[in-house]
Formats: structure tokens, sequence, C-alpha cells
């Protein structure tokens, strides 16, 4: 056609400013609030509405005008390519080892160079901040050199609230990354491809190493067992590469 139609705009009158602002009132609480869980669906504030508002609109009209009002997060993406010395992939896993005879469950700090492919893996006793930093301290010197960047999920011993590129890191992270001058890169939700490097040695420092099932005296002897099996990894040739890890 020859002319140029506008676009088709209807306001609807059931949904008042005063609906609006109840609407961004409920959003800015759950923003406030922090508990992904417990944060309003279109629906919960749609049968708000109703009881609170004597709103008589239908619940589609709410859930549009939810959507449109609802923050939106731009997604930063890891590449998958990476420089020699450019980044590192950290993750944690579990695993089962008799210490003293006792069957115990140890946390597996994993950290993996994403140039070489290369792997460090150490067993804590707990998943908590000391084992996390302490782990990339250990890594550090077992790669006798600290990457530009490090690549870690959104997990509390390293983030406070967000992720992502929103992500706010823990103090002593921040300090940790200050030192050794790397920066710290936080995965978005549910996206295990930016780090699939490092998830997949999680499995596998679980099949190659700890089985069968390693019966020590102390943990400083399964961490032998595990740097062990990290330098024989060295001479493993990754298929389509010509060269060995090490």
């Amino acid at each position: 056609v020859p002319w140029e139609r506008k676009p088709y705009e209807r306001i609807s009158s059931v949904v008042t400013e005063e609906i609006r602002a109840f609407i961004q009132e409920c959003l800015d609480q759950d923003e406030a609030e922090g508990l992904k869980k417990q944060s309003h669906t279109a629906r919960r504030i749609y049968h708000r509405l109703k009881h609170e508002k004597a709103f008589t609109g239908g619940e589609s009209t709410i859930r549009n005008i939810v959507n449109e009002m609802r923050p939106k997060h731009k997604e930063a993406f890891m590449p998958l390519e990476f420089d020699p010395g450019e980044a590192a992939q950290v993750d944690w896993g579990e695993a089962t080892a008799y210490i003293k005879g006792i069957k115990t469950k140890v946390q597996l700090f994993c950290y993996r160079p994403c140039y070489s492919a290369d792997i460090f893996v150490k067993a804590f006793y707990r998943q908590n901040q000391e084992s996390f930093l302490e782990g990339h301290v250990d890594a550090f010197t077992h790669f006798n050199g600290v990457p530009g960047k490090i690549i870690f999920d959104n997990a509390r011993v390293a983030v406070k609230e967000g992720f992502g590129l929103y992500a706010k890191p823990q103090a002593a992270y921040q300090a940790l990354s200050a030192h050794y001058a790397f920066a710290m890169h936080f995965t978005n939700i549910n996206s295990g491809n930016e780090k699939s490097l490092v998830e997949n040695l999680v499995g596998w420092s679980r099949r190659n190493i700890l089985v069968p099932v390693p019966r020590v005296e102390t943990i400083e002897k399964l961490n032998n067992t595990l740097l062990a099996g990290c330098l024989e990894y060295r001479h493993h040739q990754i298929q389509g590469r010509s060269q060995t890890v090490g």
C-alpha cells in the first residue's frame, strides 16, 4: 500500500495509573528482597489486584503489562575460544573417599586453564570461602602463573548478589583478584556452556582418579592422589589437537 499504516495502540480503560503503580510496587519489592523463589509472578499480581484493588480486567491483560514493566537484563556471553593465558575456569564438585576408614564426602575444587585444558583438582572438607580462596592460590602455584581472568558461576562463596554482568563479588574474592591481578567473570544463570571445560573436569576426576574409591589416612594423601592424576593428564592428547596437554 502507498501509505504508512500507524501502529495500533489501544489504552485499556481498566489499567489505570493506580494499577500500574501497584504493579511497579510489586516489582520493586521483589528487587529489594532479592528472593527469586519468592517473587511475584504475573498471576500472583493479578490475584492481589482483584482482592486489594477490585480489579475487573483479565489475567492476560495484567500478564502483558507485567512483561512490559519487568526489568530486562542484558545477557553477557563468554567466548568459547581463548588465547594462551587469557582465562581459566573454576568449579566445585562432590566426591566420596574413605578417610581413616570412614566414608566421607569431600568437595573438589576444580581449576582448568582454557587454552591448554590442563587440570588442577584439590579436595576440601567444605565448600566455603576459605577453601575457595586457598584453591585459587594453590592452582596459581601449581601452574606458576595467573590467568587474565577467571570464569566462575554465581555461588555465594564468590558472589554477594546478582549474576553475569550484574554480579557483585564478595569482598574477600575481590581482594584476591586485586592482589593477583585477574579479572572476575561470572556466568549467566543456567549457562553451564560458559564454563563447560571445568564442568567436564568435575566428572572426569571422579571417574578417572577416584575410581576405585580411595582409602587413605588423611585428606592430604587424597590430594597427593589427585595431584598425581593431574600430572599424568599432561601426557593426554585431546582429540583434534596436534600437541599433548603438557
